[in-house]
């Protein structure tokens, strides 16, 4: 869209025959004002073509029939008394043809927002001239929804270019009808012959909050036109909550909420006896841990945007066993761990060993509970008939974290986690690598009293500078919990021995 001073002229020149593969849609209009001067009768005015800035073009799609140009060049609304009309001048490239429509400058300014800021600063009429770029067919369609009173019906063949169409004039209210028309219609749609990418992402977004998962899981795109588009658009809406943020264990490379946090047991992380005799194992989060290029990492191993959904999903949900007690994730329903044999215990030991798998078997552990060497599904104790377990066995070949990590085949998440953050490390230790290089080039050219600053400060990093980058951050995690135990023991330990001198009665003097 431009303004410009002059009138512009009919177009003479001719264009290029484009690629008929995208949606027709509006791809540019002008507005202009003439100085002062009275407008000329020639239907060809000698004035100077203005310079145009052009707003994104979209290619149309092949006519099914060419509309004859001798028809009524304009759309007449219900006569209104005084009512100001403004007439488009609309040029179609791709067809060769230019009509003229006419509109009440009050229903233009309220149903397209695009041209409101430009209508409103416009005194008279007689001074404004827009020119629309755009199929002829489409923008009828448009003025059609606009004036008459009983609203053109939607089709499948022409709702994507309607849609690009009004969402780029600002006809909100025609946007949303043409997405949830898009929705009721979604398998007839990706099967049109068109390139889906005109649709920028917000009118995605808004689409894939229409779409629900189960709706857009059946849905058969077999040129994937759409549906990945719009389960990437998902996943976002899912970790839009602040609840659903995933974080990564350093110690098992599992992925948890903040709530799950609370309830997860980590089966690798150092054990705490709180002073209640509580048993404390919980997951540590890695700080350099980045969920956006984890997901791109997931994309290059190939896995579509529907498996990494659904695989984040499932560990978003959580059931209580029926069977062992505990609160699970729905990507660990195999998970409900047994031992097929009872233990052995010699007499009078409290040490035995399971005869299935010779794990070691104690009488009377403190410890985290042990896991079987079997695995079994969980029986969920409410949610057996709930939305999400149906959504959990229907897709269960894609979400299902084996019991055992034995089978290669089997894509497993905290497998990919393993993968992600070993090559992470692999690349921080090269940049790390790279440094010291540097500083060794560098300590060539300084002087010996900044080599002495340089060997000073290498000694205060202690003797964590020669482990990886993730070996530094567990064992600083652990000296943090042994400082905190330690902190917590001494101020537990004065504050018994306060409580003993108050509770100290003095001796009654004799008298």
């Amino acid at each position: 869209m431009f303004l410009s001073s002059y009138r512009r002229p009919p177009s003479n020149y001719t264009r290029s025959q484009p690629n008929r593969q995208t949606p027709t849609t509006v791809s540019g209009t002008s507005i202009s004002k003439p100085r002062g001067t009275k407008q000329s009768t020639d239907p060809k005015p000698s004035n100077p073509v203005p310079q145009r800035q052009h707003l994104p073009t979209f290619n149309p799609l092949p006519p099914t029939s060419v509309p004859d140009a001798s028809r009524s060049p304009a759309i007449k609304p219900p006569s209104q008394p005084f009512e100001e009309e403004i007439t488009i001048h609309v040029r179609d490239e791709a067809k060769r043809i230019d009509r003229d429509f006419k509109c009440p400058k009050s229903i233009l300014i309220s149903k397209m927002k695009y041209f409101e800021s430009h209508l409103l600063s416009c005194q008279s009429v007689e001074d404004l001239e827009i020119s629309v770029h755009c199929d002829v067919d489409i923008f009828e369609w448009l003025m059609q929804y606009m004036i008459q009173r009983e609203k053109p019906n939607l089709e499948i063949s022409k709702v994507i270019s309607i849609l690009i169409s009004s969402e780029f004039l600002q006809m909100q209210s025609l946007v949303n009808e043409c997405l949830e028309f898009i929705t009721r219609n979604l398998e007839e749609v990706v099967k049109l012959p068109i390139d889906m990418s005109c649709l920028n992402p917000s009118l995605l977004k808004q689409l894939a909050k229409m779409v629900t998962p189960e709706l857009l899981d059946d849905v058969k795109d077999r040129k994937d036109k759409l549906t990945s588009k719009l389960f990437m658009k998902k996943l976002e809406e899912l970790l839009e909550d602040d609840n659903n943020i995933l974080n990564r264990c350093v110690y098992c490379n599992k992925l948890y909420t903040n709530e799950q946090h609370e309830w997860m047991i980590c089966e690798k992380a150092r054990i705490f006896i709180d002073f209640h005799g509580n048993v404390i194992a919980e997951h540590v989060a890695d700080r350099n841990w980045e969920i956006n290029k984890f997901f791109l990492f997931l994309k290059d191993q190939g896995l579509t945007w529907r498996e990494i959904y659904w695989k984040i999903w499932a560990r978003l949900q959580a059931f209580y066993c029926n069977v062992c007690g505990l609160k699970f994730v729905a990507a660990e329903l195999g998970h409900c761990s047994y031992h097929p044999e009872e233990p052995k215990f010699s007499h009078g030991s409290n040490i035995g060993f399971y005869q299935c798998c010779q794990q070691k078997a104690i009488r009377f552990d403190t410890s985290i509970k042990k896991k079987g060497c079997c695995g079994r599904n969980h029986v969920p104790r409410d949610k057996i008939h709930s939305k999400e377990y149906e959504f959990l066995m229907k897709n269960f070949t894609i979400i299902e974290e084996p019991f055992e990590m034995k089978n290669d085949r089997t894509v497993s998440i905290t497998k990919m986690v393993q993968m992600f953050a070993t090559k992470a490390d692999a690349v921080e230790s090269e940049d790390e690598d790279e440094l010291d290089e540097d500083e060794r080039t560098d300590e060539n050219s300084v002087s010996l009293k900044e080599e002495e600053e340089k060997k000073m400060k290498k000694k205060i990093k202690g003797k964590n500078g020669d482990l990886n980058p993730r070996k530094q951050r567990v064992w600083k995690l652990d000296n943090l919990r042994l400082g905190d135990f330690t902190n917590m023991k001494e101020m537990c330990d004065n504050l018994s021995k306060m409580r003993k001198k108050r509770d100290v009665k003095p001796n009654p003097k004799k008298k």
